[in-house]
C-alpha cells in the first residue's frame, strides 16, 4: 500500500497531470483540510478574512479552451458575481458557511464543472478577491459604478466578460453555495446543442403555487390573486399542475446575448436573456440562495450531514466538513480535473497516479494499491487483490479506461466494498468524452 503526502505527491506527478493538480491544490487552500495521511496546505484565517495560502495556477488564459477544441467540445467562460454591499445580510459572500466562504462553495462548482475553462470573479469586495486568488482564480476589479444598489446582473457580467472574453458565458452567484453537482454543465450543454439565446434554472414551485396566492383586504378578507374562485378549486399539493421559478443557480448565455446583440430582444431588464430562453429543472431545495440569517443556516444545515446509516444498522455519529456526500464530491471534482488535464485513452496507472495528485492537493488522505485480504475457511488466501484508490479510509475508488463498464465491474466493486468493509464505492471510467457519463456510485 502506498500512503501519499502533499511532498511526495509533489516529487512523482506525471508530467501530463501536473495542471490539474496544481488547479486542484490552490483550490485546496481555502477552507478545506483533513486530518491523517495526505493532509493538504490550508489558508489561514484572521478578523479581516481568508489569507492566500498558495500560489495561483499555472494554467495561462486560453488553455481550456485549446483542449476543449481539440476534444470537438465547447467550453465556457464562467464569470462568479460577488458584490461586496449586501442589505439583508451584510457580507454574505464572505460569510462562513459550512466551513467555508460562501463565495468558495461557488468557485469550487465553477472549477469542477467539465464544461468550463476558465473561471473568474467579479467583485469590488477585498475579501472576495482573496479567496478567490487563493483557489488560483482570476478576480476582475468592479468598478463602484457596478456595485451600486441600483447596479444589474447583466452589467457586471458585461463588464468581466469585455476584459475577458469568451462564449459561451456562465453568471453564477457568490451567494449561492448550494446546488446540484452537473448543474452547471446541463445548462451549457443545452444552451450548446439547441441554439438557444440563454439557459437559466429553474425550481420546481411547491407549496408556494400561484395557484394558492391571495389576496388579502384592507378588513382581512381574502380574495383570489386571479381569477374567481380562491386556490383555483385545487386544495392537494399533488394536483397543482407544475410551475417553476428562477432559483438563481445557473445562467448559461451566448456572449451576443450578454452583449445586448440579439435581434428582437427589447430593452427591458431581462433583455439581456435574449430571444430564445430556455430552462432547466431542479427540485425544490436543491439550490439555495442565501439572503438572510435563515438561509445561511439551512445552507449550512444541507452542507453538513449529521447521520449516516448503512445496511447494516451501524450509525455514525454528526460530523463536520468532509463527510460522506461531500467527500464523494470532492473525489468526483478530482476526477473531473484529471480527465480535462488527461482526456480519454491513456492507461489506467496513468489516470490512478494524477487521482492521487489532485486528491492530496484537496487535502485529503489517499492510499493506492491497498491490498485487499480473502478469506476462505478462515484462512487467508493470497490472490493478490488491490483497491485502486482508498480516500480517507472511507470512499474505495476503482479507476477504468475501458470502451463501457461492464456488469462485471459493478459486481467487483460491490465485493470489494463488502471485503474492505467500507461503505461507498466509485467506478470512474476515464475513457469517455465526458467523465460524469462513466461514474457509478454504490453504497452498501
Amino acid at each position: 500500500m502506498a500512503a501519499h503526502d502533499r511532498r511526495g505527491g509533489d516529487r512523482c506527478a506525471p508530467p501530463r497531470c501536473r495542471r490539474g493538480a496544481d488547479r486542484a491544490a490552490s483550490r485546496a487552500a481555502v477552507g478545506r483540510g483533513a486530518a491523517g495521511v495526505g493532509a493538504g496546505r490550508r489558508a489561514e484565517r484572521w478578523d479581516g478574512g481568508w489569507r492566500r495560502a498558495t500560489a495561483s495556477v499555472d494554467e495561462r488564459p486560453g488553455d481550456g479552451s485549446r483542449r476543449a477544441a481539440e476534444r470537438g467540445m465547447t467550453d465556457a467562460l464562467a464569470i462568479a458575481l460577488a458584490r461586496a454591499g449586501s442589505k439583508g445580510l451584510p457580507r454574505k459572500n464572505v460569510l462562513d458557511v459550512a466551513g467555508r466562504p460562501c463565495v468558495a462553495w461557488t468557485l469550487d462548482a465553477a472549477m469542477t464543472a467539465e464544461r468550463v475553462s476558465r473561471v473568474v470573479l467579479s467583485t469590488d469586495d477585498a475579501d472576495a478577491g482573496e479567496i478567490a486568488r487563493a483557489m488560483g482564480v482570476e478576480v476582475v476589479e468592479r468598478p463602484a459604478s457596478l456595485a451600486a444598489d441600483d447596479a444589474t446582473v447583466d452589467a457586471a457580467a458585461r463588464h468581466a466578460a469585455g476584459a475577458i472574453g469568451g462564449d459561451p458565458i456562465v453568471i453564477l452567484y457568490a451567494n449561492v453555495p448550494v446546488r446540484p453537482v452537473g448543474l452547471i454543465d446541463r445548462a451549457v450543454e443545452l444552451l450548446v446543442e439547441s441554439g438557444a439565446d440563454s439557459v437559466q434554472s429553474y425550481a420546481r414551485v411547491g407549496k408556494h403555487h400561484p395557484w394558492w396566492t391571495a389576496r388579502i383586504g384592507e378588513r382581512g378578507e381574502v380574495s383570489p390573486w386571479e381569477g374567481e374562485v380562491l386556490n383555483h378549486g385545487v386544495y392537494r399539493r399533488q394536483d397543482l399542475p407544475a410551475a417553476y421559478v428562477p432559483d438563481g443557480g445557473v445562467i448559461a448565455l451566448t456572449r451576443r446575448a450578454l452583449m445586448l446583440e440579439v435581434a428582437g430582444a427589447g430593452d427591458g431588464p431581462h433583455a439581456f436573456f435574449g430571444v430564445d430562453r430556455r430552462g432547466i429543472e431542479t427540485a425544490e431545495g436543491e439550490v439555495i440562495d442565501i439572503d438572510g440569517p435563515v438561509d445561511r443556516l439551512v445552507a449550512a444545515g444541507s452542507l453538513t450531514t449529521e447521520v449516516a446509516e448503512s445496511t447494516e444498522g451501524a450509525r455514525r455519529g454528526k460530523q463536520r466538513g468532509l463527510v460522506s456526500e461531500d467527500l464523494t464530491r470532492e473525489v468526483i471534482g478530482a476526477g473531473i480535473e484529471v480527465h480535462k488535464a488527461l482526456g480519454p485513452g491513456l492507461l489506467e496507472s496513468a489516470y490512478e497516479a494524477c487521482m492521487v495528485e489532485a486528491l492530496v492537493a484537496r487535502g485529503l488522505g489517499v492510499a493506492s494499491q491497498v491490498a485487499l485480504p480473502v478469506s476462505y475457511g478462515g484462512k487467508t488466501v493470497g490472490v493478490g487483490y488491490r483497491l485502486d484508490l482508498v480516500v480517507d479510509d472511507e470512499v474505495v475508488v476503482e479507476i477504468k479506461s475501458v470502451d463501457a463498464l461492464a456488469p462485471v465491474h459493478r459486481a467487483q466493486l460491490l465485493t470489494y466494498l463488502r471485503l474492505s468493509g467500507k461503505r461507498i464505492g466509485l467506478l470512474m471510467n476515464f475513457n469517455v468524452e465526458k467523465l460524469t457519463d462513466g461514474i457509478v456510485r454504490r453504497i452498501i
